[in-house]
């Protein structure tokens, strides 16, 4: 696997920023693992490992890197593109 994103989970997901988030205020931590920390309902159902920052970011992965860039581009909610943070494996 080659470098992995270094956006922040906010920046790739383009959230509110009116909205309080607990990743902004530890941006050095997987927003997956805050989940997890507060037994937040994402990571309990298990919707952290389906979501696109963990694809990203994550340790494994079992999407080839055109897979990870069709469901980029057409995540409506997404900012990148294909130039600004995709794998290179």
């Amino acid at each position: 696997m080659g470098e992995k994103c270094d956006w922040p989970c906010w920046e790739i997901m383009n959230c509110d920023e009116s909205k309080k988030c607990p990743a902004k205020a530890r941006p050095g931590t997987p927003c997956w693992e805050i989940a997890r920390e507060m037994s937040d309902y994402r990571y309990i159902l298990q919707i952290c490992t389906d979501c696109i920052v963990h694809v990203l970011k994550g340790e494994k992965t079992i999407l080839s890197k055109n897979e990870i860039q069709s469901i980029m581009v057409t995540k409506a909610n997404c900012v990148l593109t294909r130039e600004d943070c995709l794998l290179t494996y």
